[in-house]
């Protein structure tokens, strides 16, 4: 019972830690509203997207791959770990040059030493990187979480203090590039994470890791730019101000992804082993699943979009009004996301990478037809459109995926009882007009009597999923229960 309790474990350990840090990151944001003016505002989120845009690029795509090994071959570690830091050393060296040139060339002079700043952060980002897959494959969550909660957390009030001495803008991100060498050296210190040494370096797992870059580094880029695109297309297109407005939901959105960041994080090595021993359960699992997050996704997504509102008027001064309608569309991505990260843990658990970077293109060109088309006319909120449809595209790619794969039933009709279903909720929403609570519960009260109504919800899914649980944590198969068989009518 105890194995069976792991993935739980393991989900409350990093899930507490990555609360923690969201807030500190989000507190930061909210601070720097009432700190500076709007533009240099929008100019911060500019940044730092720019960084988190291309934090995983040293290793062109390789952690999960070294993730899955460390996960399944943990005796050639050693081995793994110098080989791949030194091949992400040199690629970071390119990305610091090639940022700061590009802050240089594209910027206003005030941004630009922000920018070769950003670059420097990502130097010691190829050790980081390296050793954070390690520890995902070995399962070791709660050391990364805590790391990246005092980096987190020194980062902020070093920001901060670096606003309150008027080092504006550079201030800041020399305290990012400052943290970033610390958490390399508390990585450095880790018991379970080798020191990379030259002499392990191979020319054989060199010209492996080259040969598997194509496809990583494909479902890398593309993954970035659908998490990062939107702001920096709306700062190309329209100014500085708006990109405040839409930061100022972004952040909030960017928040509620920690349970779906946390989920990718457990699930990608326990699906990996669980592939293997349990392959004929494992597209029954992942319906399963699948159909649970959408419901329960979709419906905190009506209460958080009745309530947006008030959120932001709580929140932000009275200029950032205009990010209501952007928080009201972006809590449906992050209900979608939540499905979309299992999908794609599952893809690349069975080895399906390409499939899985087909999935993302299909999604990348969704969200740029849509950045291009939406922002001219509606601005931030035709941002946060975009990326509502880019998510829909990406995640109808990963469903045909696994019930091709997995030989199920097809999806089409529950797909459109679910549709039917949030349209009842958002009729409701629409009807009960600006009344936040009001609204709230009608939303969800319409969207759950539509989903028993028309039997999305299924028969017995609670049972069922805590079997599948069960399998994911490595049980055996034989111990999945199945749907109950429905009793015989009463004779009264």
């Amino acid at each position: 019972m105890k194995k069976g309790n792991a993935l739980a474990r393991a989900f409350k350990s990093a899930m507490g830690a990555r609360l923690a840090i969201a807030l500190i990151n989000y507190g930061l944001f909210w601070a720097l509203t009432r700190l500076v003016d709007t533009p240099v505002l929008g100019g911060f989120s500019l940044l730092m997207n720019v960084f988190f845009l291309l934090q995983l690029l040293p290793l062109l795509g390789l952690s999960v791959p070294l993730m899955r090994r460390a996960a399944t071959h943990p005796e050639a570690l050693a081995d793994e770990i110098s080989n791949a830091f030194y091949f992400a050393l040199p690629v970071a060296l390119v990305l610091a040059l090639g940022v700061g040139l590009w802050g240089e060339w594209s910027h206003a002079s005030d941004l630009a030493p922000s920018f070769w700043l950003i670059g420097l952060s990502l130097v010691p980002t190829a050790w980081t990187i390296v050793a954070e897959a390690v520890l995902v494959g070995q399962e070791r969550f709660g050391d990364i979480t805590r790391i990246v909660f005092v980096e987190c957390l020194l980062r902020a009030l070093l920001a901060l203090a670096a606003i309150r001495l008027g080092l504006g803008l550079t201030g800041v991100f020399t305290a990012m590039l400052l943290m970033r060498l610390l958490a390399a050296a508390l990585y450095a210190r880790h018991p379970d994470v080798r020191l990379p040494r030259w002499h392990r370096v191979t020319r054989a797992l060199q010209r492996r890791n080259w040969r598997e870059v194509p496809v990583f580094l494909g479902i890398a880029v593309v993954a970035a730019l659908l998490t990062r695109l939107d702001v920096i297309a709306l700062s190309s297109l329209r100014d500085l101000q708006e990109v405040a407005v839409y930061a100022a939901a972004s952040r909030l959105y960017e928040a509620s992804l920690m349970i779906p960041t946390v989920m990718a994080v457990v699930l990608m090595p326990v699906m990996a082993r669980s592939f293997q021993t349990a392959r004929d359960d494992f597209g029954h699992v992942l319906e399963v699943v699948v159909r649970t997050c959408l419901v329960g996704g979709l419906a905190l997504a009506l209460v958080a979009s009745a309530l947006s509102d008030a959120v932001i008027g709580v929140l932000y001064a009275p200029d950032m009004a205009g990010a209501t309608p952007v928080l009201q569309c972006l809590v449906f991505a992050s209900a979608l996301m939540l499905t979309d990260v299992v999908l794609s843990s599952a893809m690349l658990a069975a080895n399906a990478q390409k499939m899985d970077l087909r999935s993302l293109v299909v999604g990348l060109a969704a969200l740029v037809i849509g950045l291009w088309v939406c922002i001219p006319v509606w601005g931030p909120t035709g941002a946060a459109l975009a990326v509502v449809a880019g998510l829909i595209a990406r995640l109808g790619w990963r469903l045909r995926w696994i019930r091709r794969e997995f030989a199920l039933a097809p999806m089409g009709p529950l797909l459109a009882r679910l549709a039917l279903a949030m349209s009842c909720g958002v009729a409701a929403l629409r009807l009960a007009g600006t009344h936040g609570v009001l609204a709230a519960i009608a939303s969800f009260t319409a969207f759950v009597g539509a989903i028993v109504l028309l039997g999305v919800w299924g028969r017995h899914p609670l049972a069922r999923l805590r079997a599948d649980v069960v399998l994911l944590a490595r049980r055996a198969p034989s111990e999945v229960v199945p749907d109950p068989v429905p009793a015989a009518p009463s004779p009264r």
